[in-house]
């Protein structure tokens, strides 16, 4: 039998995410065959949901949340969930103080233990203000589109994001990169992961800068475009998954002239960059990820 787990979180139904047992819940959702609209954050709207629609009133609660949220709707009466409580937290840069403010959540609403989803490098810093298992193993749930990479790609480092205020690094770097001129490069934005991974395979090389210690989700979606990458930031990102950082498709640079020497190396050589092997991300079966993430 397979065990029930209940993904809340607060966004609408991702498909990508689903897996066998898996159960979507949260106030964005709609109701539907995997996934139950919540009318309030919190455990007991969740386990009245799941006993109107005939499901089991209990199993494995997998909260996915941040600071941001913890602070502006949390959820609520975890304490009360009749069954392993598992917090999985994002983007631990939000706000003035991130870990103090999950700590204090922590305080008031207990997990059983805690995932950091894109911060493998923190976990001995967030592990060493709890008395409970702390770790990251990513990708953790998260699945990404995959794409079928190009025969003939286009032979200049493309970058999809935003540059807006909240990325002044970001900005920064595709700016000096245009002003220098020394490299083809091209930046865009997208409206989905599905666009970006088409977009992504149909490129030579893919620019990623990270941002707040984060691992991001473009490490994997360009992984799973089949695409190589060049990650502007710091390999310890990975924490001690350093398998990621030392992967074949995955090129690391800490400066504008380094980056750009690296580029051109690379496409300067474009049959030697086609061949470089790119494996899909690590998928982690839901069973797998929580008795790793349990283990004491």
């Amino acid at each position: 039998m397979t065990l029930q787990t209940i993904l809340f979180h607060y966004g609408t139904f991702q498909p990508d995410w689903q897996q066998p047992g898996l159960i979507q819940a949260g106030p964005q959702m709609t109701d539907g065959p995997q996934s139950l609209r919540l009318r309030e954050c919190s455990t007991t709207a969740i386990h009245e949901g799941l006993t109107q629609h005939g499901w089991a009133g209990r199993g494995v609660l997998l909260h996915y949340s941040d600071p941001f949220m913890m602070r502006s709707s949390p959820l609520r009466d975890v304490r009360a969930w009749p069954g392993p409580r598992l917090l999985a937290c994002g983007d631990l840069h939000h706000g003035p103080s991130p870990i103090d403010t999950l700590v204090s959540y922590l305080n008031a609403e207990p997990h059983d233990a805690v995932l950091l989803t894109f911060n493998p490098s923190l976990v001995n810093k967030v592990q060493s203000r709890m008395n409970k298992p702390v770790r990251s193993l990513p990708p953790t749930f998260f699945n990404y589109p995959s794409a079928k990479r190009s025969a003939s790609p286009r032979l200049e480092l493309l970058h999809v994001g935003t540059l807006g205020p909240h990325h002044p690094r970001r900005r920064e770097l595709i700016e000096a990169l245009n002003a220098r001129r020394r490299i083809p490069l091209r930046h865009t934005t997208t409206n989905s992961p599905e666009e970006a991974s088409v977009l992504y395979a149909q490129h030579a090389l893919v620019l990623n800068v990270p941002l707040n210690n984060d691992l991001n989700h473009r490490f994997f979606e360009v992984m799973a475009a089949g695409v190589p990458q060049v990650v502007f930031g710091d390999p310890g990102l990975v924490g001690e998954h350093q398998a990621l950082a030392q992967r074949p498709d995955v090129f690391w640079a800490s400066t504008v002239e380094s980056l750009e020497e690296l580029v051109l190396q690379l496409l300067t050589e474009p049959k030697i960059l086609q061949a470089i092997p790119v494996q899909p991300p690590p998928v982690w079966p839901i069973k797998d990820l929580l008795k790793a993430a349990f283990t004491p």
